[in-house]
């Protein structure tokens, strides 16, 4: 299943007014926190897509590869206790390991 495969997180995200009510420097520095974050579990960012120009929900979707699921469940609690993500960012995501499907329909 996941055995010595990186995790793979898709994520959508829209910030909330919240996040705009913090002051330039305030937004700064969890911007900061949350990329140093990243660093320190060894997150590899494949892809951002900024969709806020053509989509009302989501403002962002991402792609993101875990090093273990381990690191992602650090992850999970930093944006819960540390973050506190929830107040800022609506966020939907999706976990999965990547696959070949380079024979996908071939005899």
């Amino acid at each position: 299943m996941t055995k010595n495969k990186p995790i793979i997180r898709v994520f959508f995200g829209k910030m909330k007014e919240a996040f705009y009510n913090l002051s330039e420097e305030e937004q700064f520095e969890f911007m900061r926190k949350d990329r140093e974050n990243w660093e320190e579990l060894g997150m590899k960012l494949m892809t951002m897509i900024d969709c806020s120009w053509s989509n009302e929900e989501w403002d962002v979707i991402g792609v993101e590869e875990w090093p273990t699921i381990e690191a992602l469940e650090k992850r999970v609690k930093f944006e819960k206790e540390e973050l506190g993500l929830f107040r800022y960012v609506e966020k939907k995501t999706h976990l999965g390991t990547l696959e070949s499907f380079a024979e996908y329909g071939k005899e």
